[in-house]
Parts: C-alpha cells; structure tokens; sequence
C-alpha cells in the first residue's frame, strides 16, 4: 500500500469509527522536505489517494488542494524533526473534557500512560489560524498528545499506524473518565506504577519526550 494509500485509509478510517464528521479532520505523513496530507473541501469518506496533497516544510503547496488546516501539521513537523504522521480528529468525549477544561493529564488508563503521556489543554485559537498552528507546535515541543480547546484533538508520532492508535486510546481515555467523573469516583494509577509505564515506553523507543510522574494531575 502506498503512502497516499494509508493516508486516504485512515481519514476513512476516523471516519467510520466516529472520530470525525464528513466534513473535519486531516491526517499527514511526512515525505522527504515535506509532508502529504488529505485534501480540503472533500467529504471524508470520499477521500481517494489521488486527491492528497503535498506541501514542503517552508509552506509551499507543491500540489493538491491540501486540508485547511495544513499550518497546524506544518508546525508540528517543524518542531518535531522525530515526528512522521500527525492526526487531528474531533473526538467527541476528548472534546467534551477539552471544552470542559480538563486536560487528560489524570492517569487513569495503562494503555493512555504508555501511548499518550500526559495530555495538555492547548488554548483556543480560530482553527486554520497561524496562532492555532504557533501554540499546537508550541505544546508538541513537549507532548506526543493535545486537546484543542474547543476545537478537537491531535496525535504525533514516529507512524501513521501509531498515530491512529494514539487517537482512539486518547477518546477511549477521555470516555472512561468522563463516565468516572460523572458516577463520581475515578481511581487513578499511582506514582510507582505510572513511572514503570513511563520506563517502559522508553525502552519501546515511542518517543523522545522525558516526562516523569511530577508531569501528570494527581487530585480530580
């Protein structure tokens, strides 16, 4: 399967799984100086691999009509010379919480731990703006995962396949401590077992963020 292949798959992917509506979300992947990204202006479950369009790192559409919101992939890819494909999806329990103004910070899931890390609020900014693409670059300097305030969120990593794992460990994360918060009680991992996670991720080589248990909320 080709690059723009995966890519077409994967938009249709967010898709069919709920993750996005017909008309949000975008996905990249890193190619040579630049990078391939879904298109704008296209219904998401029609996305085809010759509609992908590619965009070098210093701005320029080489061709295709890329997603609007190509500033906010173009930062990341700037910022993280280690990170190869970036999903932005509009999750709707992550959504809720970053609307919410909780950040998914709290340990409450192994899997979350180990692929996400800690998970900041990014403040809100008009999305395809240049101040939303700034802060988004801003917060992936330290972080493999984000919540847009009242906008969605956006995933980082060495894949696409990753990525998208990412994302869907990111909205399973947000569900299960939106149904805690709203039965009342939500148990979270303790330090020990949060820094063995962190170790572990380390050795599986899935990011070159250093966070340590002092990075994550510990009282809800």
């Amino acid at each position: 399967m080709t690059e723009k292949e995966k890519i077409a798959e994967a938009i249709r992917k967010l898709y069919s799984r709920g993750l996005i509506t017909l008309s949000e979300g975008n996905v990249s992947v890193r190619k040579g100086d630049g990078f391939l990204i879904t298109p704008g202006g296209l219904r998401k479950d029609r996305v085809e691999p010759s509609h992908i369009a590619l965009v070098s790192l210093e701005g320029e559409i080489i061709c295709g009509r890329p997603s609007s919101e190509y500033l906010l992939h173009l930062e990341i890819y700037r910022k993280r010379p280690d990170v190869n494909a970036v999903v932005h999806a509009h999750p709707p329990f992550a959504l809720s919480l970053a609307s919410a103004e909780v950040p998914l910070k709290y340990p409450v899931l192994a899997e979350a731990v180990f692929l996400l890390g800690p998970v900041p609020i990014v403040d809100f900014s008009l999305p395809s703006s240049r101040e939303l693409a700034e802060r988004a670059g801003e917060a992936s300097l330290r972080h493999d995962a984000l919540l847009l305030e009242n906008h969605g969120a956006v995933t980082l990593a060495q894949s696409l396949d990753l990525a998208l794992a990412m994302m869907e460990t990111l909205e399973r994360t947000a569900e299960v401590l939106w149904r805690g918060l709203l039965l009342g009680k939500v148990k979270l991992l303790d330090r020990e077992q949060v820094e063995e996670l962190l170790s572990l991720r380390q050795r599986y080589g899935l990011s070159s963020r250093d966070w340590s248990p002092e990075d994550f909320l510990w009282s809800l």
